[in-house]
């Protein structure tokens, strides 16, 4: 299947603003991975499949949980905003043949791990900077994504962490884990 075979898919399935955001997204982690000398191709890729299972059903997520013994937590309400992430991957690896590397880059793209390579911050980065109204403060992110990935990725999940400490939120493990292996 061939890109634009694949993106005709993906607008299929998800909403206008969704597939919107996606191309954003694959656009931005094209110009990234340009700018960082690794594949724009597989870059793109990740970016327009990033939130392929973001609009499935209560039913959808839990049949790729069960059959795909994704871990039992993702049903919790608690983290029914990042379960796209894990399901996203199987899906596009079970439709799309996608590389080892593009299924961790879509794994990981909301809360990160600590085994990220540079493709998949590049999209962790490209999903919060891809935007066409970009909010004010993503700005430095974006500027900064261009001259050092890590510090951008420093910076995101710095700001990231304060904002759920107000909301007396504790930040996920994996987030935990990697802006200490960052800092």
């Amino acid at each position: 299947m061939n890109l634009q075979e694949i993106e005709k898919e993906v607008k299929e399935k998800l909403s206008p603003y969704r597939y919107e955001h996606s191309i954003e997204v694959a656009k931005t982690a094209k110009k990234l991975a340009k700018h960082y000398h690794i594949d724009e191709d597989k870059s793109y890729l990740a970016g327009l499949l990033h939130d392929i299972a973001k609009e499935l059903s209560e039913e959808e997520n839990n049949y790729y949980i069960n059959t795909y013994h994704l871990p039992k937590t993702l049903k919790d309400e608690t983290n029914k905003n990042i379960r796209h992430a894990d399901i996203g991957a199987v899906i596009a690896k079970e439709k799309y043949q996608i590389t080892e590397d593009i299924y961790n880059a879509i794994k990981y793209h909301t809360i990160g791990n600590k085994n990220m390579d540079l493709l998949a911050k590049i999209i962790f980065i490209a999903d919060k900077i891809g935007r066409k109204n970009i909010p004010t403060e993503l700005i430095p992110v974006k500027e900064l994504a261009y001259q050092d990935i890590d510090k951008a990725m420093i910076y995101l999940l710095t700001t990231q962490k304060n904002y759920l400490q107000k909301k007396g939120i504790k930040m996920h493990n994996d987030s935990q884990e990697l802006l200490k292996k960052l800092t």
